[in-house]
């Protein structure tokens, strides 16, 4: 008896032993964590630094006060599971509830990747081909032939690459109180839809055209091949199954999740008439989630993609979205890069009052998703990012070095005025001006607008300070007597465009 009690109290310390040794590593792994977070909080860091000096590290709070966002989240991925997620600030300026990791934002055309994800599970069941023309699975609503789509047809794959030639590039949604459109008015064109009808413009197949019109299209081939709503095909088979249970194509929102909404807010931070715009192109924009949830559809992807352990994906179906498509930098739904840590796939977003970006690396298990309510969120989001690189020791970390010079105030006088030119079909209004001896920028697209620095290279080259709607380098065009005519810049997209000066009135 005397033995056994000696045994029992061994095996007690023993198991003492074990709960203080798990205990004591969970707490230091929280303890890691939160110096990570504490990290990346004061580590903010502008897209372009002056070449021979390290990026300053700025403070979060203080650069949400600087571009008006009052809204922001993150959830961070590192080693293929959500390592920590945060919420900062409040849902609306001047209000007290605070945003936290429940909070919901417009995940904008962060939807995109979403749907497809959704969308490749039919492929994966047999549902669909995704190499047949679309039309193959309309019933409600054709994709009208032209003499464009004589030789090829609008796929289902061209579709989700941006590649099926059609129209219309973005929703601009509808204010509160408006007549909402139903699909089938959004695809035809009709009121109160405020877009053109969805046509093929370009032969299918031979180039890239962002279009959120073709996504519209894609969301009436589900619904037809379904049998139900795009809205519950996607709670019943992606949502509920990967547990994202802070998401919702909600249009307008309505029910529980919008006492935790965030509402969006204009550049200047000053909330939206109607606390926000309602989107009812739910693949294109019509998603309201969490960065943890898109952080957790990252991850499906990302662990099916590499050793086939996702819960509803098979590695095939992974592998084809991650796969980049003829005459495109696109994958399915997804953008992607070879960065110098590997393949990264990752979308942004933008609508009035919120912006959103996710990004992940396939083989390194490690990304992030960001989300704001404001107008300039994008440039703070790409701050926060390039922080969580560095924390992280990321290989890609998005900061561009340059050597900055002086410029006379007197030609940057010469530069100020308004600018137009053409972004993915739809007009941008751009206001170059000046705050004191330095150069601004502010563009406008589809009403919703940001702002940046210019950093001068030389007396006629600029780089944009913050990533905004156009980002890159800034070069003033002038006429043979030396006459400012425009400029030219890059596009987040990879693209140039050349902007016209506006005569003075």
């Amino acid at each position: 008896m005397k033995k056994e009690l000696i045994e029992h109290h061994k095996l007690l310390l023993v198991v003492a032993f074990v709960i203080s040794l798990v205990a004591a590593c969970s707490s230091t792994q929280t303890t890691d964590v939160q110096l990570s977070i504490a990290a990346v909080e004061k580590s903010l860091i502008a897209a372009v630094v002056n070449d021979g000096s390290a990026p300053a590290g700025m403070i979060l709070q203080d650069r949400m006060q600087h571009f008006q966002a009052p809204g922001v989240s993150i959830a961070v991925i590192n080693n293929g599971e959500i390592e920590w997620a945060k919420g900062y600030g409040v849902t609306e300026t001047g209000g007290t509830q605070a945003v936290t990791t429940d909070t919901v934002f417009q995940a904008c055309s962060v939807s995109k990747p979403v749907s497809v994800t959704g969308i490749m599970l039919l492929a994966q069941s047999g549902v669909i081909d995704i190499s047949r023309n679309v039309n193959d699975y309309l019933t409600s609503w054709h994709l009208a032939d032209n003499d464009l789509t004589k030789t090829n047809k609008a796929t289902v794959q061209m579709l989700m690459s941006h590649t099926g030639g059609t129209n219309v590039s973005g929703f601009a949604g509808y204010t509160a109180g408006s007549a909402i459109p139903t699909l089938l008015q959004v695809l035809n064109g009709a009121s109160p839809a405020d877009t053109d009808p969805i046509r093929v413009i370009y032969e299918p197949g031979t180039r890239y055209s962002y279009s959120g019109g073709g996504m519209q299209v894609l969301q009436q081939m589900a619904e037809d091949v379904t049998g139900m709503p795009f809205r519950s095909y996607m709670k019943n088979n992606v949502f509920d199954k990967l547990g994202m249970n802070s998401s919702d194509y909600v249009q307008p929102m309505a029910g529980p999740l919008a006492a935790r909404a965030a509402k969006g807010h204009d550049m200047d931070g000053i909330m939206l008439p109607g606390r926000w715009r309602i989107y009812p192109e739910l693949i294109a924009a019509g998603l309201w989630t969490t960065p943890s949830d898109l952080a957790t559809l990252l991850i499906e992807v990302q662990k099916a993609a590499t050793s086939d352990e996702g819960a509803l994906l098979t590695q095939e179906t992974a592998n084809r979205i991650l796969s980049q498509q003829p005459n495109s930098s696109m994958g399915l739904g997804f953008a992607l890069l070879n960065g110098k840590g590997g393949l990264i796939f990752n979308h942004s977003g933008s609508v009035f009052g919120y912006k959103s970006y996710m990004t992940v690396y396939r083989d390194r298990g490690q990304g992030i998703a960001v989300m704001a309510s404001g107008d300039n969120g994008y440039a703070l989001i790409m701050e926060i990012i390039r922080a969580a690189a560095k924390v992280y020791g990321w290989p890609d970390d998005g900061v561009t070095t340059a050597r900055l010079v002086d410029v006379p105030l007197s030609i940057l006088q010469s530069y100020v005025g308004n600018f137009t030119a053409t972004l993915e079909g739809q007009a941008l209004q751009i206001e170059i001006y000046l705050t004191g001896n330095a150069l601004m920028i502010k563009s406008i697209l589809m009403g919703t607008g940001s702002r940046s620095d210019l950093y001068p290279t030389s007396a006629n080259t600029f780089l944009l300070r913050d990533d905004t709607i156009i980002t890159g380098t800034l070069v003033f065009l002038k006429d043979d007597s030396g006459n400012v005519t425009g400029f030219s810049v890059s596009t987040p997209g990879g693209g140039t465009v050349v902007a016209q000066k506006r005569p003075t009135l």
